[in-house]
């Protein structure tokens, strides 16, 4: 099977789906599929190409033997509000010009949404070809840019919404991450395309890192909360952070990543005293071992903004048996997938009552804990790479066979 996967999101670059589209081009290359990927230059999350890519706007390369085409767009700085639609417009206009593979027709076509640019794309890309097409939602592009105010001009918000519709409704297929993402797909779609679900997974590397690190038996610092990923509006950060200030008792926090609000958050939380610390994006080893020594991994939401995504970090922390605080609404994918799994507790955001009540009990318990961690790993066992991948192949055999037929 000729598989072209479009992603915004590759190796090298790690968080926000990036490693996960990477492993799924492994998984179905192994397989024994012609895969091949489009996609654009690392940027993510530090929002900006390494100075050898800037103004290069085509490349041909090779990853572990998979051919690759980067696509470049523009990114510019600071990256926030309407801004965010200009890498959209021009990543779009380049992959019409120059993203396809030439002389090569694929027998199915994946992409990925949160990027409407590639899912758009992915419409008139072999016009008149019986060609089946699935996009992956991971994130309601325009719903969060949406509630999160991102994009305030009614019309232009208007034309967001319809753009994503009519994308959307486009594919043959819609595949997303948890149960609660695809009521949101739904709604967007008014059901005219079949939407399955096939959760995330804990992609190869990760499970071996994880493996080696365990041999070493680290024990679990006390009252030490780690946070490694993007930080972006929809994270909530800089929020939660004034939150635990006033109610941390003696916990600590360490802080890794990037992303549009990171000058931001540096200048906030200057002079703040040793109990917070904040780090770029950490390698894989280093990674693992701080979710293997926290306490707890903090994963947090903006308020309102939960129903548009579940975040990706949710998985190395159940793959580590760490227990989760997630800060978010009760209600949304990622809270009702940490209550139902019994692996941590949420917190609404704001809720500083809330927060030092869970603080001082986790503190006056460690047993709870111990039997988080025993449940984090226990759920880890619903999101293998076998499991996933392999939905992933099914779906995509059978809509090739459907086509053919």
């Amino acid at each position: 099977m000729k598989i072209f996967q479009v992603t915004h999101l590759f190796h090298p670059d790690q968080l926000a789906g990036a490693a996960l589209y990477t492993d799924l081009a492994r998984y179905l290359r192994d397989c024994g599929h012609d895969v091949r990927i489009s996609t654009t230059f690392p940027y993510y999350p530090e929002l900006r190409f390494r100075p050898e890519d800037r103004g290069v706007w085509c490349r041909e390369e090779r990853f572990e033997g998979i051919p690759v085409r980067r696509i470049g767009m523009w990114l510019p700085q600071p990256h926030k509000g309407w801004r965010r639609l200009i890498p959209e417009v021009t990543y779009l206009g380049n992959l019409s010009l120059c993203g396809k593979f030439a002389g090569w027709r694929p027998d199915v076509v994946v992409t990925a949404c949160p990027m409407l640019a590639q899912v758009t794309w992915q419409h008139w890309l072999y016009v008149g070809r019986r060609i089946p097409r699935l996009v992956i939602v991971q994130d309601a592009m325009a719903h969060a840019a949406s509630e999160l105010g991102i994009i305030r001009t009614p019309v232009l918000r208007s034309a967001l919404h319809r753009l994503e519709r009519w994308s959307l409704n486009s594919a043959t297929t819609i595949s997303t991450i948890s149960e609660g993402m695809r009521e949101r797909v739904e709604s967007i779609t008014a059901g005219r395309r079949s939407c399955v679900v096939i959760p995330n997974w804990i992609h190869h590397s990760l499970a071996e890192t994880i493996a080696k690190k365990r041999e070493r038996k680290d024990m679990r610092a006390k009252n030490r909360l780690f946070y490694s990923g993007n930080f972006g509006v929809k994270q909530g950060l800089p929020g939660f952070l004034r939150d635990l200030k006033e109610v941390r008792g003696e916990w600590k926090i360490s802080v890794h990543g990037g992303g549009a609000e990171a000058d931001v958050l540096s200048k906030e939380t200057q002079g703040w005293g040793e109990w917070l610390r904040i780090g770029p994006l950490q390698e894989e080893p280093a990674y693992v071992g701080s979710l293997l020594t926290a306490t707890a991994c903090v994963v947090t939401q903006t308020p309102g903004v939960g129903a548009n995504f579940l975040p990706s970090k949710l998985l190395p922390a159940l793959a580590t048996g760490t227990p989760v605080l997630a800060i978010c609404d009760a209600h949304s994918p990622l809270g009702e997938e940490v209550l139902s799994g019994g692996f941590g507790a949420v917190v609404s955001p704001g809720d500083k009552l809330g927060l030092a009540a869970l603080l001082q009990r986790w503190c006056d318990d460690p047993r709870l804990i111990v039997d988080l961690g025993q449940r984090a790993q226990q759920r880890a066992e619903l999101y293998t790479r076998e499991r996933s991948c392999g939905a992933y192949e099914d779906l995509l055999i059978q809509m090739t066979e459907a086509t053919r037929r």
